[in-house]
């Protein structure tokens, strides 16, 4: 199993990195570090002639590789094996190209979150990625203990595509100690709700589906789906959320916003994006 781990070298990015070390130690899991430098996109193809001229990449380089190599003495402590991704230009063209050069199976990465405009108009890299690569992706702002998440919650509409979601959720929470999965609906009180009575059929489909854990449904009411979703978390003391992505167009984002994108912005709680 691989699991990548984009990085800035922020505290977000070591809450992460230190959550796929956890996490790689109860997969068998390798770390790749990836980190997009602010340098030319070509600069490490450049004639090492250029390279000593250009004092101020050179050196921004050096210090980058440099803290890569910290960052892989951290990962060394869980005994875990490691590679390094590394590269110059845009974040998101590259870190797109280096996951089509390597299969992973899962992104860990740490995001502070983007408020505003900010959030509508440009949003932070955890959002970038969600929005534009179709691979699971774990969201972490804060320190992750242990990762055996005792309470989880897999948020959803209730739709046939996220009875996949819900299967491949249960499946990465098996090595994880976990001892209630709880299924969650939100109703927004808009104009299209479906019928209290067709959720809770719905409901009772999706517990079917969960066979190895103790289960709960739940059918709730807020004002917005991510505020419902985290208002259920503080509640009732969750450790991990599970929210299957369908991607939104960009028009469809800006006058509704993406639950998902929102939920990873608002969410002190790790967020395990399922691609669908």
């Amino acid at each position: 199993m691989k699991i990548l781990v984009p990085t800035d070298f922020s505290p977000c990015a070591s809450n992460a990195l230190d959550a796929a070390c956890k996490l790689g130690q109860k997969l068998g899991a390798e770390i790749h570090l990836y980190n997009s430098a602010d340098l030319p996109e070509e600069w490490e193809d450049l004639p090492v002639e250029e390279k000593v001229k250009d004092s101020v990449n050179r050196a921004l380089a050096l210090q980058t590789k440099a803290k890569l190599l910290a960052e892989v003495e951290k990962i060394d402590k869980y005994n875990l094996q490691s590679q390094l991704h590394y590269t110059g230009g845009k974040f998101l063209k590259n870190i797109e190209e280096v996951i089509q050069e390597n299969k992973f199976d899962l992104i860990v990465m740490g995001s502070k979150g983007a408020k505003g405009k900010q959030e509508w108009f440009i949003g932070s890299n955890a959002q970038k990625v969600i929005r534009n690569i179709h691979l699971n992706t774990l969201i972490v702002k804060n320190p992750i203990e242990n990762v055996n998440f005792s309470k989880v919650v897999f948020a959803s509409n209730l739709s046939s595509n996220d009875k996949v979601s819900l299967h491949r959720f249960l499946e990465f929470i098996k090595p994880f100690g976990v001892k209630e999965v709880h299924i969650l609906a939100v109703d927004t009180f808009g104009f299209f709700s479906q019928p209290t009575i067709l959720m809770l059929e719905a409901l009772k489909d999706f517990k079917l589906l969960v066979k190895d854990f103790e289960c709960h449904t739940h059918f709730i009411s807020d004002y917005s789906i991510d505020s419902g979703i985290w208002n259920f978390t503080r509640s009732n003391d969750i450790s991990l959320i599970g929210i299957s992505h369908t991607t939104r167009s960009p028009i469809k984002r800006f006058f509704q916003g993406s639950n998902v994108e929102i939920l990873i912005n608002h969410s002190q709680v790790p967020v395990l994006c399922i691609d669908n």
